[in-house]
């Protein structure tokens, strides 16, 4: 067995995420076995201490008695973790470098600790006199992390110590020893966060750990934008970062920060980042296709990187073949596609019913190689972008969109975003391979079938009518939550029939309203009488009229909606005036809200956009609300499966 020599300093240079290229030696100590076939123990590197878990493929060697207390073992493999304000090494890839003795070297520990340490401290070390320890400790060094309680000597009962006296846990034993070897000058200066060697890769990011440190390239810096929370005014920057994978995750600035960083960051600079939170994205609003996203905090570290050359941050492109676009359809994630130019629209323009303003918009339909294709729209700058290039270049030319949404319009259909880039024969060697099978197949615009054109019905478009989809296109509450502004063209409502249950009514909402009878227009109290301002006149008798948000459930999700008078009404069995009447009775209010809940119901989905505080948002209304007919609804099943295959 090759020899192996403790390195003062590793443990330190672990925590402070530094890479092992050769990995790192560490000596075994406090051996024990916890959930099943994992281990914890304590890793030292003669100076300092971190606390390791092992993973359950070690515990044979562990049974064997080859990893035991007092060895010595190459880590190559692990990762660190921050556990409250303890930080744990997770072992994932080791050998034993040199055998250990089966039991706690403590007296080699305590020989350590007292070679640093004063006279006095060291005669109390000696001694294992535990208020000596605390004493010492507090006076000479600053708290550090000590293992846990539980973790005690490896002797059999009775056996003495090195002072004849019985072992003590090795709680005290160790935290000095850590605290002192901090002290010494074997321990290297920390290093600016700028200086790191290394970094964490984007795509390692998730929220059980909170030390993380990435290199990444600003891609885009949205405005600076408000929220209003809790009656404060709340400034917000959002952030794309790219890192040298080709991996972009989404970041928020709240607060000061955000009106710092909206002057200070720029686009395309490259940055260093210590210190935030990582959470599961929102997909519904993330711009981009990661799991996760960040949230600065007032601890976040933000400098410019000393190297701020980008040539290998480029955002990744993972195209999605047209014939698969259809899986795709109300997904929350955007897509990327590429496509050979079959047909080129005219530029014309959509009224914002917003501001008035004229939004450019452009359809390319594409084709691949699996002889599908599909209808591009491209708006705003995009819809302008190789307008001329791509005049007469029908067959000629292959067209990649990134960060694209896919909705059933048609069918299925694409759009683009705001984010979305459009590029006119992109290098490598896809685009390359997809126009020469194009041209040496043989192959013509009409021998492409639209994508969509054999999808069993498609969402329906509001036009005004009131029309609603058929409800053989099966849509779920995924679908739902995944509508978004910028897929409400025209600010036209977006209706999807769902099946769903009711899963909760906040009864701390204001559920209904008085309201004339005639009109449900709201009804004031005024001088000792309704009066409807609306109509100018008194309302004898008004009744209450429901206005009720509810959370809906499917085997997909969750999502918001907003109920009115009649499909209320329909939901909670009762009239608006009858539940009032109970809760002023202050009884059975409470029984008739759960007894709403989690009853089926074939709901039609209205979605629209709103502006709200300067910000466009989407609001979910129940158009239409019906109980199901399950014997209609086994026959819409069977034939929608078969029609899937």
């Amino acid at each position: 067995m090759a020899t192996a020599t403790l390195t003062p300093g590793d443990v330190l240079r672990i925590k402070e995420k530094h890479d092992f290229a050769n990995g790192v030696v560490l000596r075994v100590s406090g051996l024990q076995e916890v959930n099943g076939r994992k281990h914890r123990c304590i890793l030292s590197d003669g100076s300092a201490n971190i606390r390791g878990i092992l993973a359950s493929q070690f515990a044979d060697l562990v049974g064997s008695g080859e990893l035991s207390n007092g060895c010595l073992v190459k880590i190559k493999t692990f990762v660190t973790n921050s556990v409250g304000n303890e930080d744990v090494l997770l072992v994932t890839d080791l050998t034993v470098a040199a055998p250990g003795n089966g039991s706690q070297p403590m007296e080699a520990d305590i020989a350590l600790t007292c070679h640093n340490a004063t006279p006095e401290a060291s005669s109390k070390l000696a001694e294992g006199k535990t208020a000596g320890l605390g004493h010492w400790a507090k006076e000479n060094s600053t708290p550090m992390l000590s293992p846990p309680t539980d973790f005690k000597a490896n002797k059999t009962p009775g056996q003495s110590g090195p002072t004849g006296r019985t072992p003590m846990s090795l709680t005290p034993m160790v935290t000095p020893l850590s605290i002192s070897m901090e002290k010494t000058s074997l321990t290297p200066p920390s290093l600016r966060i700028s200086d790191r060697k290394s970094y964490h890769k984007i795509a390692q990011l998730h929220p059980y750990d909170s030390n993380w440190c990435i290199k990444a390239k600003l891609e885009r810096k949205a405005p600076l934008r408000s929220m209003n929370i809790r009656g404060s005014d709340v400034k917000i920057l959002t952030v794309d970062l790219l890192d040298d994978t080709g991996q972009m995750v989404q970041g928020t600035f709240w607060r000061g920060a955000a009106e710092r960083f909206a002057e200070q960051m720029v686009e395309g600079k490259v940055y260093v980042i210590h210190k935030f939170k990582v959470k599961p994205a929102d997909k519904k609003y993330s711009s981009v296709k990661a799991d996760y996203q960040i949230d600065f905090t007032d601890s976040t570290d933000v400098s410019e990187a000393a190297d701020q050359d980008t040539s290998a941050m480029n955002a990744a492109v993972e195209i999605t073949p047209i014939d698969l676009l259809p899986r795709r359809v109300g997904a929350r994630a955007p897509v990327d596609v590429m496509g050979v130019v079959l047909a080129l629209g005219s530029l014309g323009t959509v009224k914002r019913k917003a501001d008035s303003s004229e939004l450019p918009r452009r359809d390319v339909t594409l084709g691949d190689m699996s002889c599908k294709s599909v209808v591009v729209t491209l708006w705003g700058d995009n819809a302008h972008a190789f307008a001329a290039q791509l005049e007469g270049q029908e067959g000629k030319a292959v067209l990649q969109v990134t960060h694209v949404r896919v909705t059933d319009f048609n069918g299925c259909s694409v759009s683009s975003l705001t984010k979305s880039v459009v590029t006119l024969n992109p290098a490598g060697h896809a685009a390359t391979q997809l126009l020469t099978w194009y041209s040496t197949a043989d192959m013509s615009p009409d021998r492409f079938t639209p994508v969509g054109q054999d999808l069993p019905g498609t969402r329906g478009i509001s036009n005004g009518n009131g029309a609603v989809p058929s409800r053989e296109r099966f849509f779920t509450l995924k679908d739902v939550a995944g509508v978004t502004p910028e897929s409400l063209l025209d600010d036209k409502a977006n209706f999807q029939a769902v099946t769903a249950c009711v899963a909760m009514i906040n009864s701390e909402q204001q559920m209904y309203y008085l309201a004339n009878p005639e009109n449900g227009r709201k009804v004031v109290d005024q001088g000792g009488g309704q009066y409807a301002e609306a109509d100018g006149r008194v309302v004898e008798r008004p009744e209450h009229r429901y206005v009720l948000s509810v959370k809906l459930a499917d085997h997909t999700g969750e999502a918001v909606v907003q109920l009115f008078n009649k499909e209320a009404e329909a939901v909670v069995g009762l009239k608006a005036d009858e539940l009032a009447a109970l809760k002023d009775a202050g009884s059975g209010f409470a029984a008739a809200l759960r007894a709403a809940q989690w009853r089926p119901w074939s709901v039609v989905v209205m979605s629209k956009a709103r502006e709200y505080n300067g910000e466009r948002r989407v609001r979910h209304t129940a158009h239409k609300v019906d109980t199901l007919d399950w014997v209609t609804e086994g026959q819409r099943l069977i034939a929608l499966i078969g029609k899937y295959h």
